[in-house]
């Protein structure tokens, strides 16, 4: 009976619990996010703590940390191409060294030695056979144990190269958090950037829509008011194009000039069709226009015109990203399918007056777990739900073309 009852109890608390831990997101709950970010920005704007000359001395000492950490992977990989020379090396005058050995072991005479000189190819191999028959025993030894003296010191040196590369990783992080407890909003260590500015205006587009065009409740979980269409798959967002650009770290020259090397949490694709079409069906949660935007120093920021869609395919939440867009064909409440043209593509030389850090037209592809502005609003949980688009999204190698948008690579 005691038994009973105490299996009756914990089954009672953990329905009381589950309800606390499963707390659902409520309009209630993203309008006290605008007010902590509006309160974040009102105390940026108050304090000043950092100059444009502090700012400008720190994203210097980030370009140079990244080049280091550049110059190590050139040099790392340097290294390896010569250990692996050096090793092929060292088996080739192993075999030449043995066939010498067993050469004159089984034979005999001084005919025997001449036989084996004469043997050679061309002068420079009968040099080298004469000097090797005549000082076998000691070259043998000196040889090998200079080729592994030499690989072994390379290998050592390998090692203090990655231990470098991790110490200025290290580095990077610190100064990425030195900007933002600097009061810094510039994302210097992202492929793209988004102001508070930016933050607080598609908050506060997202929570009009809930409230104004959804009718959500003050305290009603806003998963509930608003339905996002089910779907099975991804489809590729353009007709034709081919990845230029990968997920990951990388470094380039934009077209300012400027060396640049930083995460790019998402996926380039450049192709002659410039329509951008919905991934997946869903809802538009989220417009931002280049040009309105600046960022600490008063210049533009990353990645022009975005477009943000969030999507339930197979049942889990996701959210599409389209940035360096322009002629934006949808609003925020939109629902959308994968017939759906939403933009044309942009980050051409006519949008660099205000997407100044691309190279040329394409398209900034980004996936997300989780729907942004409803799970999550802050661009740093933009960022940390970020994944490689290509293991969600078929598409075929970097550079190789498609020409449609669902053959399977």
């Amino acid at each position: 009976m005691k038994r009973r009852m105490m299996i009756f109890l914990i089954f009672l608390f953990v329905l009381l619990i589950i309800p606390l831990n499963a707390k659902a997101k409520t309009l209630r709950d993203m309008k006290n996010e605008l007010t902590t970010l509006e309160q974040k920005k009102a105390n940026a704007d108050n304090e000043k703590k950092l100059t444009e000359q502090e700012l400008n001395n720190v994203n210097r000492s980030i370009e140079e940390t990244s080049r280091k950490i550049t110059e190590s992977e050139n040099n790392i990989k340097r290294l390896n191409k010569e250990i692996e020379e050096l090793n092929e090396k060292a088996k080739q005058r192993e075999l030449e060294i043995k066939e010498v050995i067993h050469f004159l072991q089984i034979s005999s005479g001084e005919s025997a030695y001449l036989e084996y000189i004469f043997g050679a190819k061309d002068i420079t191999d009968f040099i080298y056979r004469s000097a090797i028959s005549e000082q076998l025993v000691s070259y043998n030894d000196k040889l090998i144990e200079e080729y592994n003296d030499t690989i072994t010191k390379n290998k050592k040196k390998q090692g203090e190269l990655k231990i470098e590369m991790q110490n200025l990783a290290k580095k990077q992080e610190e100064l990425k958090v030195s900007l933002i407890s600097l009061g810094s909003e510039l994302n210097a260590m992202a492929d793209v950037s988004m102001s508070i500015e930016e933050e607080i205006n598609n908050l506060k587009k997202a929570i009009n829509y809930y409230e104004k065009d959804l009718k959500c409740e003050l305290d009603e979980d806003i998963n509930s008011c608003g339905t996002v269409p089910y779907s099975g798959n991804f489809i590729r967002p353009v007709l034709n194009g081919r990845i230029t650009s990968v997920f990951g770290w990388r470094c380039y020259t934009r077209n300012n000039g400027q060396y640049y090397c930083g995460f790019h949490n998402g996926i380039d694709i450049a192709g002659g069709d410039t329509r951008i079409y919905a991934a997946a069906p869903g809802v538009v949660v989220g417009l931002e226009s280049g040009p309105d935007y600046k960022n600490a120093t008063g210049k533009y920021l990353c990645g022009g015109n975005k477009i943000y869609i969030i999507h339930n395919v197979g049942g889990h939440k996701y959210t599409t990203s389209y940035f360096h867009v322009k002629n934006i064909q949808v609003k925020v409440g939109d629902y959308v399918d994968q017939n759906t043209v939403i933009a044309t593509m942009g980050g051409g030389p006519d949008t660099w007056w205000y997407d100044n850090c691309t190279t040329g037209q394409h398209l900034h592809f980004a996936v997300l777990t989780g729907h942004y502005l409803r799970d999550y609003s802050y661009y740093y949980q933009y960022e940390a739900h970020n994944i490689n688009p290509t293991s969600i999204v078929n598409f075929p190698a970097p550079g190789v073309w498609f020409s449609n948008r669902v053959t399977r690579y």
